[in-house]
This record gives C-alpha cells, structure tokens and sequence, in this order.
C-alpha cells in the first residue's frame, strides 16, 4: 500500500501558507493606500515646492537637506496647493470667476494641439466626477449584456427618438456599460426601451457594486430567501 504522505501537505507548511496569505491581503490595501497619498502629496506639492525653497533661500534661512526638512517642505507645499485650488474652487463659483474660467477655456480651444487634449481631459473628469455621474447618468439600469440571459449593470444616458431609433426601426436608448474594476472603460449600447429593467438604487451605490466586482450590493437589494 503506498504512501500519500508526500502529496499531503504538512501542517506547519499549510500553517504558514494561510498566515502569509492573511498578512499578504492585510498589508496589500493598506500598503497601497499608503503609497498613493504618498503619490498624492507629492504630486500636490510639486508645484510649490521650489518656490517655497527659493523664498527661504533669499531671506538667507538655511536650508539643511534632511528627510524630516525635506518632508516638512513637501506637506507646506502640499497644504498650499490644495488651499489654492480650494480658492479657485470658490472664486470659479461666482460671477467673476465663471466668467474667467470661460475665458480661460475658449483661449485653450482655440489651441490646436491642446484644444484636443483639454477637451477629451474635460469631458472624462466631467463625466466620472461625483456630480457629472448624476448627471450624465440618469438611473441605473440591468441590461442583458454581452449576450441575451447574461445581466449587467449600466447606466442610462439618453433616452428619446434619435437618428439610431429610426435606423434600427424601433425606439432605442443609449446604455454605458461600464467594466469592472475599472468603470473608466466600458461599451455604449444601443438597446430597445421595453428590453432594459431599472434598478431601484442610486448611481453612486450602482457604481460601488461595479467597483467592488459586485461584492458590495446595496441594502435594498438584499433579499431574504
């Protein structure tokens, strides 16, 4: 009669495997959480951070190149930077500052090169950002999606006659079906009104659900069996 023994793994082995695992899936999230506000800072602090040296350096301060002056340079930066863009923020709010803004933008789309760039920057941040989601995406809706007896989720961009309804000889609406992780990508569909099914949930807990792979599914969606 053979021996398994050395097919089965031993206990200590499966001890460590699991231990390495559960500290692997711990330290993953926070370590890249960690690593992106690090990105954040310094990305933030880029822009100001020379300046802020060069002033030091012209009132004569001395500038010691250690880790903690250093860090401390970059979070000031940082602090500045996101205090400037809170301004502009609320200045952009008013008269004044839309009217600037406005101008800003025609002189950039009337740039060749960058009037491309700026517009196709603008319209995905529009798009995806908090409030561009309400309003780009009306509701939530499931849709059968790549093929028929397969739901998705997507959202509802359009409804209404539009040149596609009177090719396709019947009313259609404009579907976004994003992809998941990443709702960044994802396909426009053209599908008849009566064949899409709206959910009763919001488009930012629809969203959460695509993110999370459908892991994390809305309260009012829960049933009980």
């Amino acid at each position: 009669m053979k021996n398994n023994s050395k097919n089965k793994p031993s206990g200590f082995g499966d001890g460590i495997r699991k231990a390495f695992m559960t500290g692997l899936l711990f330290c993953l999230p926070v370590s890249l959480t960690i690593y992106i506000i690090v990105w954040l800072v310094n990305f933030l602090a880029s822009p100001a951070r020379g300046g802020i040296k060069y002033f030091l350096h012209f009132f004569g301060a001395e500038l010691p190149d250690t880790p903690l002056f250093n860090g401390g340079v970059t979070i000031l930066s940082a602090l500045i930077v996101a205090v400037a863009i809170a301004f502009i923020g609320f200045v952009s709010r008013n008269l004044f500052g839309r009217f600037f803004i406005g101008l800003l933008e025609k002189i950039l789309h009337r740039l060749p090169m960058v009037r491309s760039i700026y517009s196709a920057i603008k319209q995905i941040i529009d798009t995806f950002s908090v409030g561009g989601k309400e309003e780009t995406f009306s509701r939530a809706v499931m849709v059968e999606f790549p093929r028929r007896d397969c739901w998705t989720i997507g959202f509802l961009t359009h409804e209404g006659a539009t040149e596609f309804s009177r090719l396709a000889g019947t009313s259609l609406v404009h579907v976004f079906v994003p992809t998941t992780p990443n709702p960044t990508g994802g396909y426009m569909v053209f599908v008849p009104a009566n064949e899409i099914k709206p959910l009763d949930v919001s488009v930012a807990d629809a969203m959460k659900m695509i993110v999370s792979g459908g892991a994390l599914i809305p309260s009012e969606m829960k049933h009980d069996s």
